[in-house]
């Protein structure tokens, strides 16, 4: 027997063919199988089937009349299950192989746990599927740069409790996903102070990892400051009205970042103080949380340098955008713009791209400070002293000078009042870096934010040496738009009255 295979192309030309002779002299049996199959591990296709019989004499031909059919219909049959065959096989290597990772991950995972201090508990991933009803839209109290958070109720150790806990499932791709898992969870689990959220376990479940932390049944901050739906508001209406109860919020969040630059070694950089990362406990103390971009200085070091800066547009310093080095004195200024935020009730961007810095500047420069206190705050216990040591405190940390800046145990003292207001002039300083070489770069600076909405990674043409004047006030930086992906850098270098 002999059978010739050929590829076909859609104009009917052969590409390609390929023949073998058979012999059949030694098989009895007048019937056989004739099938298709690969020898490369890929799937098979057979599209079409042509089969002619020539018998060799009248004898054979009469006894494979009857089965010519037969034939055809087994042989396309056996290709077909060839092609099934072999597309099980594929699927099962595939869907091996997967596993096999995502045991691997699972097993490194558990072993990095157990050298945690402390041990967070495993849960498992379907209870925590069960208890959000497969991560439902009604369960969902958030979203990040790095996954979104569920609300849930998990057993807890002791039989018979329950624990109302918050699920950050990390949803990145998978490359990144997991390395934000473990850089997340490197530094939180390190950190035990009563004004950082505590960590209570992790789970994991092909290729997604998760964090459990503990509930915070008022929601974020800002959701109070700015009356954002979904807030608990609701539930205390006048609280966050009061001067007392932000002034202690100011306190609270003070107290946390104390801890994590001066209390526990290494030193820890949040990267990312705003209001949307402060969560309000049940008590309605403030609480830091999401250390999703947050970093360990390594030992002898006082900066993190990364690739490009990384933050929240608004909070992050004019030092750290041109260098993209990450200090102590980088969350301060954070830190300030929060504490504008929250004596002031405005966010740290306007509606026109303005900073909130520039605005309360200019009603410092005008004597008029205290014009820049949240309306809802002048209630019969408006302490106007208090008011005006935060918004001077409030400028201090955000002053456009990093070595101007307070440090955390100053900032402190001041807010608890061992230490006099810091002494804030009344014109919004220039904002002078110093090089490596020693050159001095210098601008008016100011946190107008004219290229927010544009997708933009903003280069800085820097000149060294003077500080001379022109008709806008002697800019020495200028804003450069050049191409790129990101949107974290905005223009503050131009001067605007």
């Amino acid at each position: 027997m002999e059978v010739q295979v050929g590829v076909v192309d859609a104009e009917g030309g052969h590409q390609g063919s390929g023949n073998k002779a058979l012999n059949f002299s030694d098989i009895s049996s007048p019937y056989g199988l004739f099938s298709f199959a690969s020898s490369m591990g890929q799937l098979f296709q057979l599209h079409t089937w042509n089969s002619t019989v020539e018998s060799e004499s009248d004898e054979l031909g009469s006894k494979n009349k009857g089965t010519t059919t037969t034939i055809i219909l087994c042989s396309v049959l056996g290709s077909a299950g060839a092609t099934v065959a072999t597309a099980v096989v594929v699927l099962y290597c595939y869907f091996n192989s997967k596993y096999r990772g995502w045991k691997k991950e699972l097993d490194q995972l558990a072993k990095s746990m157990q050298r945690l201090p402390g041990v967070p508990t495993q849960f498992s991933f379907s209870d925590i599927q069960r208890a959000t009803n497969n991560f439902h839209e009604a369960t969902k109290l958030g979203r990040g740069g790095f996954g979104t958070v569920y609300k849930c109720s998990l057993p807890a150790r002791k039989k018979g409790e329950v624990l109302e806990v918050a699920v950050k499932k990390f949803s990145r791709d998978d490359n990144r996903r997991y390395e934000d898992f473990l850089a997340e969870v490197s530094v939180i689990n390190r950190l035990r102070h009563k004004n950082i959220i505590p960590l209570i376990g992790w789970s994991y479940n092909k290729g997604e990892p998760l964090l459990i932390y503990e509930y915070m049944p008022n929601g974020s901050l800002d959701q109070h400051l700015f009356r954002r739906s979904g807030g608990k508001e609701h539930q205390q209406p006048t609280l966050i009205n009061q001067l007392g109860t932000r002034y202690n919020m100011v306190k609270d969040i003070a107290t946390g970042l104390h801890y994590v630059h001066h209390e526990y070694e290494p030193i820890v950089l949040h990267r990312d103080i705003k209001t949307s990362n402060i969560m309000v406990d049940s008590t309605f103390q403030g609480r830091i949380g999401d250390f999703g971009l947050a970093c360990v200085v390594a030992k002898g070091k006082n900066s993190y340098t990364d690739i490009e800066p990384r933050g929240t547009p608004g909070f992050m310093s004019p030092e750290y955008i041109i260098s993209g080095k990450a200090t102590s004195k980088s969350d301060v200024f954070a830190f300030g713009v929060l504490i504008l935020e929250i004596i002031t009730g405005k966010l740290a961007v306007d509606a026109q791209f303005r900073h909130i810095t520039d605005w309360v500047w200019h009603l410092h420069k005008e004597g008029r400070l205290l014009n820049a206190v949240d309306s809802h705050l002048t209630t019969e216990e408006f302490d106007p002293d208090d008011a005006k040591r935060l918004l001077l405190l409030g400028l201090a940390c955000s002053h456009p000078n990093p070595s101007d800046r307070p440090n955390m145990v100053e900032a402190v003292q001041i807010i608890t009042k061992s230490a006099a207001p810091p002494d804030v002039p009344l014109e919004k300083p220039r904002f002078v870096w110093e090089q490596e070489e020693g050159h001095l770069l210098s601008s008016d600076y100011n946190t107008e934010l004219s290229s927010l909405n544009r997708s933009l990674t903003s280069g800085i043409e820097m000149t060294s040496g003077g500080l001379d004047s022109s008709e806008n006030g002697g800019n020495s930086l200028h804003h450069r738009p050049t191409a790129g992906p990101s949107h974290e850098l905005f223009s503050i270098y131009h001067t605007a009255e």
